[in-house]
């Protein structure tokens, strides 16, 4: 299959917008004048059915809703649409809104690494034993885009893709052989493994000589958004032997797969491109966000993670978003997330344990939503730390919140877990 990638101009031309109902079509023309869109051939013609949009879960996870913006803000921007106005003359509006849904980022300053004094763009390391790398090529764009994803304000922005990556492939060398501590590197982005192998293999190779590093982690949603990319891409055999170039070298390597609907691992090339990456003695653990009316049914994570563990993959993360886009349309109430996970992980094989969840992954903290208790007569929620910052002394620390089952946001999850923790009489 040939990758053909739409935005939000081309999809138009496609016979896939005119079957979009007309209700459907005023809202993507108005809400990609503010969010990045694309989407590709295959998740048009193999994961989205289109005899049930608007209520397909693969539809609602690739293009807008208007649920994404206030009510005010949505009728604003309609009422500019409908009277004729050009995308240039909204822009001042558009640039508001975009504003205000700017992903929130507290404390990160610290995670930020140094070496001599100076910043070193690009790497940013919270925990003890990792650090993430942000080489310049792999920040710029996935195969389609999540329309959860917080990271969208990087797609086509320059300065932001400039300001939070490198470019040069030995800028992390020095501070990871001076922090020996650091055994885990993961490379992130937008997504990694949109480049080419020769391209991956410029910023992998100088980690690999680093004996202190034992694990490369690869995150990526391309398993689920384009499997061609591990079988009949004109690289995917040169993919698939830097795999195994990587595992030579003595190196653990872990593949970070994002799925989020069941869906996305029927297709017979996602099966066959997961057996290649196997082949190659690859790990992949599967993570995946919780998403109102995308996934909130423990029904379907059950199929997901049964699925996962079919074709020998681990379930790891069950995400939950915390504190980086004000707006909530993607988030449900914290009790009925734990009913979900608690609820999918009955309905599931023993093997699904390895599952963790729900999580937060907030600016600093790992924090896993662990259950409800009941102290004196009150009703608390369990959080736990799983991870935390060197300089802290909160990994591990458990804190308890008064329980609201319409709860859905935790405030300031590193200043909650750096408090001291009260007495309960």
């Amino acid at each position: 299959m040939k990758f053909v990638s739409y935005n939000q101009l081309s999809f138009k031309n496609t016979p896939y917008y005119n079957r979009l109902p007309s209700n459907e079509k005023e809202v993507f023309d108005i809400l990609t004048s503010i969010f990045h869109f694309k989407v590709n051939t295959y998740v048009l013609d193999h994961l989205i059915h289109w005899d049930t949009i608007p209520n397909d879960p693969i539809y609602k996870l690739v293009f807008p809703r208007k649920e994404m913006l206030s009510p005010i803000d949505y009728n604003h921007l309609k009422t500019l649409y409908h009277n004729g106005l050009k995308s240039k003359d909204i822009i001042p509006f558009v640039q508001h809104i975009k504003q205000k849904m700017h992903p929130e980022v507290k404390h990160h300053s610290t995670s930020i690494p140094k070496e001599n004094g100076q910043v070193i763009k690009g790497l940013y390391s919270n925990f003890k034993t990792i650090v993430s790398l942000f080489p310049d090529p792999m920040v710029k764009t996935c195969h389609s885009y999540c329309s959860y994803c917080f990271r969208w304000v990087a797609f086509n922005n320059f300065e932001a893709q400039h300001n939070a990556s490198y470019k040069d492939p030995l800028t992390p060398v020095a501070f990871l052989k001076n922090n020996p501590q650091i055994t885990d590197v993961l490379f992130t982005g937008a997504d990694p493994l949109v480049l080419k192998a020769e391209v991956l293999k410029k910023y992998i190779d100088p980690i690999l000589a680093i004996d202190s590093v034992k694990v490369i982690r690869i995150s990526s949603k391309s398993l689920a958004w384009w499997p061609y990319r591990f079988t009949t891409d004109k690289d995917a055999d040169a993919l698939i032997a830097f795999f195994d170039y990587i595992i030579a070298s003595g190196k653990h390597l872990n593949f970070c797969a994002h799925f989020t609907h069941p869906r996305e691992l029927d297709h017979p090339e996602v099966k066959k491109a997961i057996q290649r990456i196997q082949n190659t003695g690859t790990v992949i653990r599967c993570q995946g966000p919780l998403v109102k009316d995308i996934n909130d049914d423990p029904i379907i994570w059950s199929q997901l993670w049964t699925k996962q563990i079919q074709l020998s993959m681990i379930p790891y993360y069950m995400f939950i978003e915390a504190n980086h886009n004000s707006e909530n349309c993607f988030r449900i109430p914290l009790a009925e997330a734990l009913h979900i996970f608690q609820e999918a992980q009955q309905q599931t094989t023993g093997l699904a344990r390895t599952v963790r969840g729900p999580v937060f992954m907030n600016d600093l903290n790992r924090i896993l939503l662990d259950g409800i208790t009941e102290i004196n007569g009150n009703t608390y929620f369990v959080l736990k730390s799983l991870q935390a910052p060197p300089e802290t002394s909160s990994e591990g620390a458990i804190k308890l919140i008064p329980y609201n089952k319409d709860l859905k946001d935790l405030g300031d999850l590193f200043v909650l877990f750096n408090a001291p923790t009260p007495v309960l009489i």
